[in-house]
């Protein structure tokens, strides 16, 4: 019997010891200076533009980061961007340490925004990554002048210009599906440019009123685009009251 109750009290000591080491491990503080995950990592290059004309400078240009999964594009889902130095190119940006597609894009002198394609960057946390993006400059399909009508010498304080560009396929609207445009700095008088894909294009001038309540437009010209090639297309337009 004596032998029995010691045996008994001894396994429930070894099941206690056991349940209390337990709790001590899971409970034991994490020590100071532990190494955490590394989730970010830093590109650092240059962005180029390349065969752009003499004299020639994009009015502004930025990086295009696009998942890799997603369609590299200006409206990809999950973007980042980057500002490089717009006089040396030098770009550094921190973004989380996963797959990307690298790329930029410039703006033209009339607002119009041109993109490059973008380039694999594979992950590396923690990391500095060595990641050089190019694009090459791109002939407008169309340039021209933009003339105005009829119009009141206050026409700059009743309305603003642009010039909408539409495939030839499909009716003539300013905003036009799978269209372009030129918005900045066009008025009477001002040249424009527009870069297109190559096919049968309609381009006219159009006016809004400041208060962005009515759009006109003149008569579209047709015309055809290729590639590295500029066509002269002047569009005017009648003054139609605001």
């Amino acid at each position: 019997m004596g032998s029995q109750r010691s045996v008994t009290w001894g396994n429930a000591g070894l099941a206690m010891f056991v349940a209390l080491s337990t709790c001590l491990i899971l409970s034991a503080p994490t020590s100071a200076g532990a190494a955490t995950a590394v989730t970010n990592e830093t590109v650092v290059g240059t962005a180029t533009i390349t065969g752009s004309p003499a004299g020639w400078t994009p009015s502004n240009f930025y990086l295009q980061i696009c998942p890799m999964g997603e369609k590299y594009s200006m409206s990809c889902p999950g973007a980042l961007s980057g500002s490089p130095d717009q006089t040396t190119g030098a770009f550094s940006v921190t973004v989380p340490a996963t797959a990307w597609k690298f790329g930029m894009y410039y703006y033209t002198i009339n607002g119009q925004i041109i993109l490059s394609k973008g380039s694999a960057v594979t992950p590396q946390p923690g990391a500095t990554i060595h990641h050089n993006v190019t694009m090459s400059y791109v002939v407008p399909a169309v340039s021209g002048k933009v003339h105005l009508t009829g119009a009141p010498k206050n026409f700059n304080s009743l309305a603003y210009m642009g010039v909408q560009a539409c495939p030839a396929r499909i009716v003539f609207s300013v905003g036009c599906r799978n269209g372009n445009e030129a918005y900045e700095d066009i008025g009477p008088g001002s040249p424009y440019l527009i870069d297109l894909r190559q096919g049968a294009w309609k381009v006219a001038a159009y006016y809004r009123n400041d208060g962005n309540t009515k759009v006109f437009s003149g008569t579209p010209v047709k015309f055809t685009a290729t590639k590295g090639l500029t066509r002269t297309v002047n569009v005017t337009i009648a003054y139609q009251g605001v």
